[in-house]
C-alpha cells in the first residue's frame, strides 16, 4: 500500500453502488448487489450494473481482485464483462418428489405404510 492510498477492506464492507473497475482500467459500472452469507464468512460475488441500457451481469467472488468501500477492482476487462452473458435472479424453487397413482389410491384410503399380519 502506498502512502496516501486506502486500506482494501473485507467484502461485507463493499457500498451499494460501489465503482466496478476492470483489469484494463476502465470505470465499468456499480456495484447493485453483493453475494453471500455474511454469517458464514462466504463471498459468492458481486452484480454489477453496466449503465442504464446495459443489463446487470454478475462477476464470481474469485474474479474480484481488489475491495475498498466505494471501489472494487475485477480481473476481466471491460470488454469481457460486457461479453458476459446477463444475470439472471437465482428462482427458488421447491422439489417434491412425485407420487405415483397406486401410491396417492393407498394414502387416500389409509393403506399407506401399513401391512396385514396373518
Amino acid at each position: 500500500m502506498s502512502v496516501g492510498e486506502e486500506p482494501q477492506v473485507s467484502w461485507k464492507a463493499i457500498e451499494r453502488e460501489a465503482v466496478v473497475r476492470s483489469s484494463d482500467g476502465q470505470e465499468v459500472g456499480k456495484v447493485v448487489e453483493v453475494a453471500g452469507d455474511p454469517d458464514a464468512d462466504i463471498f459468492n460475488g458481486l452484480v454489477v450494473s453496466l449503465g442504464m441500457l446495459g443489463a446487470d451481469r454478475y462477476v464470481p467472488a474469485e474474479s474480484v481482485t481488489d475491495i475498498w468501500p466505494g471501489r472494487v477492482q475485477v480481473a476481466q476487462t471491460a470488454e469481457q464483462l460486457e461479453q458476459a452473458p446477463e444475470y439472471e435472479e437465482p428462482v427458488a424453487e421447491r422439489w417434491a418428489t412425485p407420487d405415483d397413482f397406486m401410491t396417492r389410491m393407498r394414502r387416500f384410503f389409509g393403506f399407506y405404510g401399513r401391512r396385514d399380519r396373518d
